[in-house]
């Protein structure tokens, strides 16, 4: 009988036994003959040289010998009402809020953070000193330049020089395209309809004479005699070479036609006893009235209209002046002027507002403060005040939905909390009617929602909207509908893959129509449909198709024998997201607004669910 042999592993203290190995060990074992010893490593890569070269045979065989089998995917068309809405969330903010920025020396400051205003409310007063050192000054050139016009204006009218009273034109210095300056003297016009005379009486008959008394004049060259009036008495005094003291008398009388300037005449009138009271002296005949004519404006004259003793009419336009670049310089101040006034109606209206603050709104104090800048001495600071009676939210929706929303419309607006939800009435206000395009390829538009908060939200606050996008017609809204990954494109229009036991009227053959997907089980037909409404989940089918049909969706590829699977088209199971021909988007381009040539779960950050 065999006994395990008990000799112990380790060696006796102070002996060096050499270690046995496992097979040592066992019962019955017997040296053997010498031999070649094999090494571990090379053991191990032999072991991994067979398994590679197992492995590699294996996939040669699956590669060139098993085929996977193709599984159908299917879905089925139902009837019911399209759920369409838009979701998303946005960031509030104030729908009412004012900023005002302190810039300046603060001469009074009546608010602090967290107080509550009233618009009207006065906020803070600034020193206006300087500015309205600037308003002075401007004035000061706004006055200048009111005179400026005025002096314009004057000599454009002055481009036609009239007569201003009728008379005789005499003495013409001018013609045509003459250039003259303002103040050149054109000719004369003198009134010889009456003519004057001075003439000197002794103050003997200083009682005598009064104005308007008849006169007699002698004009003895002529031979006439004719009666005049007294038109004025100056009580001067005159002494003639006999030592006579006299006053002036001054005379007129009507020109039959015959009296010219220079012509001597002499006088008398009858005294209060009926005795002739004679002049001391003769005197000379004088225009009643008598003006140079001169130009207003400087210019070319373009129209000489009288000659010399030409009589002429009171308004008669005697010479015209081609003054047009009065005009020019006119429009220059008028510009200036304009100028000047808005800086000084800028100037005090920020003196009115911006450095005599009053709020515009009313609301909450969110931020009041200000500093002194110690350089500069000046104070900078702002007041934020807010109106949270009501909140705005702003997104943007792509041009795929944006023909479902309309000013107006009442929007759900909710917030969940720990513990609870709470909702909000909300309107959509704001719908922009500019695209903005995006790098993906779909353009976006602005909105805006909103929110009668009543004081209840917070800036900042994280809320969501729900818009009801769907007609609300109840029944008279149902229709048939299909997975909207069953929906294919061919080149007029849109098909589905229903199963039919034989070709339905009207079926297409989609390698020859253009179709988007041409590779599907045997018993299924393209059938042309008409399409209408859309959510990410259903497509609504107007006509082509009715309730209960069985489409084919996708395939999806399955291992042989069971196994696991290898490849997949499709991202879910059956009735899933996965789209025919490899899970490739239908072209929406040609559904007059309702759908577009991209779609997903989520379209500019808004969803459409059903």
């Amino acid at each position: 009988m065999n006994t395990i042999d008990t000799q112990p592993l380790s060696p006796v203290p102070g002996e060096q036994m050499p270690r046995k190995t496992l097979r040592e060990r066992l019962p019955g074992w017997r040296p053997g003959k010498p031999g070649k010893r094999f090494s571990v490593k090379k053991l191990i890569a032999l072991l991994l040289l067979a398994a590679v070269l197992i492995a590699g045979g294996l996939g040669i065989y699956r590669l060139f010998f098993v085929q996977e089998e193709r599984v159908a995917i299917t879905g089925a068309t139902t009837y019911g009402q399209l759920n369409e809405a838009l979701e998303g969330s946005g960031t509030t903010t104030p729908a009412d809020s004012v900023t005002y920025t302190v810039s300046g020396t603060v001469l009074e400051w009546y608010v602090e953070t967290g107080d509550n205003v009233e618009a009207g409310d006065l906020l803070y007063v600034l020193d206006s000193s300087e500015v309205e050192d600037d308003i002075m000054e401007y004035e000061l050139e706004l006055e200048s330049l009111y005179e400026q016009y005025q002096e314009l204006q004057e000599n454009l009218s002055n481009q036609q020089v009239t007569a201003s009273f009728a008379g005789r034109v005499e003495n013409v210095q001018a013609q045509v395209g003459d250039n003259v300056q303002n103040g050149t003297v054109l000719a004369t016009l003198v009134d010889d309809s009456y003519m004057e005379t001075t003439l000197y009486f002794s103050y003997s008959y200083q009682e005598e004479i009064r104005t308007g008394q008849a006169v007699t004049v002698s004009v003895p060259e002529q031979m006439l005699s004719l009666t005049g009036t007294v038109t004025d008495i100056r009580y001067v005094n005159y002494v003639t070479p006999e030592g006579m003291k006299c006053f002036a008398v001054t005379l007129e009388v009507q020109n039959p036609g015959s009296l010219t300037q220079g012509t001597t005449a002499t006088c008398w009138l009858e005294g209060g006893d009926g005795q002739p009271i004679y002049a001391a002296t003769d005197g000379t005949l004088d225009y009643r009235r008598e003006e140079t004519i001169t130009a207003k404006a400087s210019g070319e004259l373009t129209g000489v209209n009288v000659v010399d003793y030409q009589t002429v009419s009171a308004g008669q336009t005697l010479f015209s002046i081609d003054a047009s670049s009065y005009q020019t310089q006119l429009e220059s101040v008028e510009k200036q002027i304009s100028y000047q006034e808005e800086r000084i109606a800028d100037l005090q209206e920020s003196i009115a507002t911006e450095y005599t603050r009053y709020s515009d709104i009313t609301g909450q104090v969110v931020y009041a403060d200000y500093a002194t800048d110690r350089m500069t001495g000046q104070d900078s600071g702002s007041v934020m005040i807010y109106n949270q009676d009501s909140m705005e939210i702003t997104f943007n929706i792509d041009e795929l939905n944006v023909d479902y929303l309309e000013e107006g419309m009442e929007v759900t607006v909710y917030r969940t909390t720990a513990s609870d939800t709470v909702y909000y009435p909300a309107t959509l206000t704001y719908l922009s009617l500019q695209a903005t395009s995006s790098s993906s390829g779909v353009s976006t538009f602005e909105a805006t929602i909103t929110i009668d908060s009543d004081g209840a939200l917070s800036s900042g606050v994280t809320v969501y909207y729900y818009i009801d996008t769907s007609d609300g017609d109840g029944e008279s809204g149902e229709t048939v509908l299909a997975p909207i990954n069953a929906l294919c494109t061919y080149d007029d229009g849109y098909y589905l893959l229903v199963q039919s036991d034989q070709a339905p009227d009207g079926a297409i053959d989609p390698t020859q129509a253009g179709g988007s997907v041409t590779d599907y089980p045997d018993g299924y037909y393209a059938v042309p449909v008409e399409v209408g409404g859309y959510n990410e989940t259903y497509v609504q089918i107007l006509s082509g198709a009715e309730e209960g049909e069985t489409l084919f969706l996708r395939y999806q590829n399955t291992a042989p024998s069971g196994g696991d699977t290898t490849s997949d088209a499709g991202t879910e199971d059956e009735g899933g997201s996965g789209f025919p021909g490899g899970g490739e988007l239908p072209d929406f381009g040609g559904m007059g607004g309702q759908m577009g040539g991209q779609m997903g779960g989520q379209m500019g950050g808004m969803n459409r669910g059903g």
